[in-house]
């Protein structure tokens, strides 16, 4: 039954001389239902699963709640309730081959697949997705064993692993190298190997699809990590350093969701306060009734609306805030502001 049957069927409820009236409540009953299972159609749930080494377990981080796998989980499924389950697959001291399919053979010295981190368990997590896309993975091998492996079968594992969940209809989205300068890793030569290994994924998979965990991480003086972000081994970041590559990932819209950001001025109910870039900038939205709309209010210290403002749409949910710096949305008194959603407080 479509949306259209219901329509029909809603039509004959209204109709007092077709049907009787018990019939007309049980029509409207079927209606309903079928009403209820289309809208869960139409917001299936999504799904993360994140395969990695020892950045993907959280070493580095205070507490687990702090690494980057957690804080997306509570991100998308906390506070968007966009996914159902993030899965972390993050295994320290694991490398692109023990990531391989479980069927795959590697070449004589190197890791064997583990079955219980490695691409086919993702899939094995994602296949009761009712709509295959609605299945998101993000690969992070930053730097195991990297000396030793080519750059060549380094990309010849990731890109299996990427073709592996293409293939099923996931999302995929490869991490590139990050700073690493413990041991042997502090030397010219493998410091320049991380970074062409870096732009060597950045050329493969493209900007799309690849997550940048090297820029903006990276003291470019030495290689290594920068001391705001670094744990204090040289290889791992901490916590500043974990919610940095959350942010990353949430700024890749990895579930290409609409986001649109608040100007520094303008009222909010107005389309034109709004733009696609953080600050503000950039295409404006066409409504606040779609469905799937992120709303974020920042740039503006001191954000309030002149007229009613209705948000609404499936899963349309409006965030106040950024996490760091505190606002206060002001709603006149005589005016009010209707969303269909909880308000999001970004406490993360």
């Amino acid at each position: 039954m479509t949306l259209t049957h219901c329509i029909y069927l809603l039509r004959f409820f209204n109709s007092k001389t077709v049907i009787s009236k018990k019939n007309q409540f049980l029509l409207f009953a079927i209606a309903y239902f079928l009403l209820i299972q289309i809208s869960q159609l139409v917001a299936q749930p999504k799904r993360l699963v994140a395969i990695g080494s020892s950045t993907t377990a959280g070493t580095g981080a205070s507490v687990m709640d702090s690494s980057w796998v957690s804080l997306l989980e509570r991100y998308y499924k906390c506070q968007l309730r966009l996914i159902d389950t993030a899965y972390n697959l993050g295994l320290g001291g694991a490398d692109p081959y023990n990531a391989m399919p479980t069927s795959y053979v590697p070449p004589v010295g190197r890791a064997t697949p583990d079955s219980n981190v490695n691409v086919s368990k993702a899939c094995f997590l994602l296949e009761d997705l009712a709509n295959s896309a609605n299945g998101s993975v993000i690969v992070n091998f930053p730097s195991n064993q990297y000396i030793e492996y080519s750059i060549a079968e380094i990309l010849n594992c990731l890109q299996t692993i990427y073709d592996s969940l293409i293939f099923q209809g996931y999302t995929c989205f490869i991490t590139t190298t990050q700073p690493r300068t413990d041991d042997a890793f502090n030397t010219p030569l493998v410091k320049k190997k991380l970074t062409d290994i870096k732009d060597s994924i950045i050329k493969r998979f493209g900007l799309a699809k690849t997550l940048n965990f090297w820029d903006g991480m990276v003291n470019p003086a030495d290689s290594s990590i920068l001391a705001k972000y670094s744990s204090g081994d040289l290889i791992h970041f901490n916590n500043a350093g974990h919610r940095a590559l959350f942010e990353k990932v949430v700024a890749k819209n990895i579930f290409k969701l609409p986001v649109w950001y608040s100007k520094a001025t303008g009222t909010l109910e107005k389309l034109s306060t709004w733009g696609s870039n953080p600050d503000g900038s950039g295409s404006n939205p066409t409504s606040f009734i779609a469905d799937n709309q992120l709303f974020y209010i920042v740039n503006n210290s001191m954000p309030t609306i002149a007229a009613n403002w209705t948000l609404s749409g499936i899963n349309t949910r409006l965030n106040v805030g950024n996490g760091i710096q505190p606002l206060k949305l002001m709603i006149p008194k005589n005016l009010k502001l209707i969303i269909n959603n909880p308000v999001i407080n970004n406490c993360y």
